[in-house]
């Protein structure tokens, strides 16, 4: 898609808006200002109770809702009232779409009442990750910008990659951690 806008009444300055591949925005103003914003293309597997489950290309910031719509919407069959459409994907999540009268596991449920309570390293927030025992508002930054510079944790481990997070630290913390 290529859309130009310009305006040609009196002296104000001519705009262009490029959109490529809903990848990349530009605005670009006469004075040579460029203003670029790249949206991050991620990976989720949706399976279960959806016209076309496998992998689906997603934009992050993305809902449940948008990555169902891309894998043709829910079967007849789908419980649609146990999937939360306004959840945000992120790269490599699962999404499953369970049908109508469909249990889910044991195992499944265990984990989730196992994680409840816990801190989320994945997805905790800097007022979140400061209520960890020894975490303060420097070490709870130092965390987010590690994430954010090099993706989700991959294991509880990984957080000792973070400057400023020894063993110590790990120690008293990791039992108040999950990754989901």
């Amino acid at each position: 898609m290529f859309l130009v806008f310009y305006h040609t009444f009196g002296k104000e300055p001519k705009a262009e808006l490029k959109i490529e591949d809903n990848l990349t925005s530009e605005i670009e103003i006469e004075e040579g200002v460029v203003v670029e914003e790249v949206v991050k293309t991620i990976l989720v597997d949706i399976k279960g109770a959806v016209h076309y489950e496998g992998v689906v290309e997603a934009q992050e910031g993305m809902r449940v809702k948008d990555v169902i719509d891309k894998a043709g919407g829910f079967t007849e069959e789908a419980n649609v009232r146990q999937v939360n459409l306004a959840e945000r994907v992120e790269d490599e999540m699962v999404i499953y779409v369970p049908t109508q009268g469909e249990i889910l596991e044991v195992e499944s449920t265990e984990l989730l009442q196992k994680d409840k309570g816990k801190v989320s390293l994945n997805k905790a927030t800097q007022a979140e990750l400061e209520t960890l025992s020894g975490i303060g508002p420097a070490k709870a930054a130092t965390i987010l910008a590690y994430r954010d510079e090099n993706g989700p944790f991959k294991q509880l481990e990984d957080l000792l990659q973070v400057n400023g997070i020894g063993e110590k630290s790990f120690e008293k913390i990791k039992d108040e951690l999950t990754l989901n």
